[in-house]
């Protein structure tokens, strides 16, 4: 009996501890992400007042130095320059698809010529736009492509340039990852602000909510913001607000392949009682969207096995042939949409999670590069990399 009952307390103090560790770990997450800003508290005498964090001194200093953002952007589009200036007003016209294909051509044809040096260069480019179109994982691809090249030709200092771009990549990856903390966090507020009928900061919230998720492709955060929305103008009785804000929601769910939400949301609208002819245009509008995710995930399919295709062919040695299959599977994603491209995207928290590794792998690769800038003498690179580094937080 007593052995039973020394059982039963132990499992129950290993739950309690297993619950502590819970919030302890959520507890940690959020707190090394910026606070939300604003925060908003009610009270009785007020519906909503916005006041400062007491971490914001510390969060605005460590926010990314966007004189120090331009700069690295700038030298990307000098260099993008060199190769060609029709090149460069691709890159100034945000016109990444046609970008990507053109550089991608360049280092296919330094393939044929067997010119390595301009191989690696052109890698260590593609590497760099893809950061600025925030496609990370590609960027990692082509800049670690880029350091091997650059390491057969024992060149110190391009290898040292191409760690300097992974640093930043995990940097952008890290700063990303809090990006959508932050909209987590404020979406939860925004919630609860719902549920208290204090509409005016809830409309604020969500719509900040919004524009973080979509300025960092989070398709599925913006919708569940804009769901929200349909809620907040429903219970407000803005008719027309609401089919506005349902419209983008589907929209958004359904071209992110989520078809089930899509309509979820479409039901809500019925429920409301928002006429039948208006919830007919909504749903056409999920029907085209659903579509073209469904185009758009074949491309990325076919893109999928010609990437296959390429490694396949470069492991035995046909560079060339390896070569055409990875400007065929360039091509295939031309037309891709952003939304199909990031339709699946892990949350928040997991996200802030992964990004601590991040911090740790920019700090190597930074440190890596500063090494050989220091002892070629490169002072202006080392000061770069220095900057770059104090970015990691």
């Amino acid at each position: 009996m007593q052995l039973k009952s020394f059982k039963h307390n132990y499992l129950v103090i290993i739950g309690i501890l297993s619950l502590v560790g819970f919030f302890s770990l959520r507890y940690f997450l959020l707190q090394t992400d910026s606070p939300y800003s604003p925060i908003v508290v009610t009270t009785p005498q007020t519906t909503a007042k916005t006041t400062a964090s007491p971490a914001v001194d510390v969060m605005e200093r460590l926010q990314f130095d966007t004189e120090l953002e331009q700069e690295m952007v700038l030298k990307t589009e000098q260099t993008v320059r060199e190769i060609g200036e029709d090149l460069a007003t691709l890159l100034k016209n945000k016109e990444f698809g046609l970008l990507r294909d053109s550089l991608l051509n360049k280092a296919a044809q330094a393939v044929v010529e067997g010119n390595k040096s301009q191989l690696a260069h052109v890698l260590s480019l593609l590497g760099q736009v893809a950061v600025e179109e925030q496609d990370l994982d590609a960027a990692e691809v082509y800049l670690l492509e880029a350091l091997d090249v650059y390491e057969n030709l024992n060149d110190k200092v391009g290898s040292a340039q191409v760690y300097m771009q992974l640093g930043r990549t995990h940097v952008k990856a890290r700063e990303l990852a809090r990006t959508a903390g932050d909209a987590y966090d404020r979406l939860l507020i925004a919630r609860w602000q719902l549920s208290e009928q204090h509409f005016a900061a809830a409309e604020q919230n969500l719509k900040h909510v919004i524009d973080e998720s979509l300025a960092v492709n989070r398709f599925g955060a913006a919708a569940s913001a804009y769901y929200s929305l349909v809620q907040l103008y429903t219970k407000s009785n803005s008719a027309f607000q609401a089919e506005q804000a349902a419209m983008e929601a589907a929209n958004l769910y359904a071209a992110s392949g989520q078809l089930k939400r899509a309509y979820d949301t479409v039901a809500s609208l019925k429920r409301a009682g928002i006429e039948t002819w208006r919830v007919y245009d909504i749903e056409q509008e999920i029907e085209r969207s659903y579509a073209e995710f469904e185009r758009s995930v074949q491309q990325i399919e076919r893109a999928k096995d010609y990437r296959q295709l390429y490694y396949h062919y470069r492991s035995q040695g046909d560079q060339e042939r390896a070569w055409n299959l990875r400007l065929l599977a360039s091509k295939s994603l031309k037309n891709v949409s952003k939304r199909a491209m990031f339709h699946r995207q892990p949350d928040a928290l997991a996200l802030l999670y992964v990004s601590n590794d991040d911090m740790g792998r920019a700090k190597d690769y930074f440190d890596r590069a500063k090494q050989t800038f220091d002892s070629k003498g490169l002072e202006k690179l080392s000061a770069q990399t220095e900057k770059l580094k104090d970015q990691i937080f």
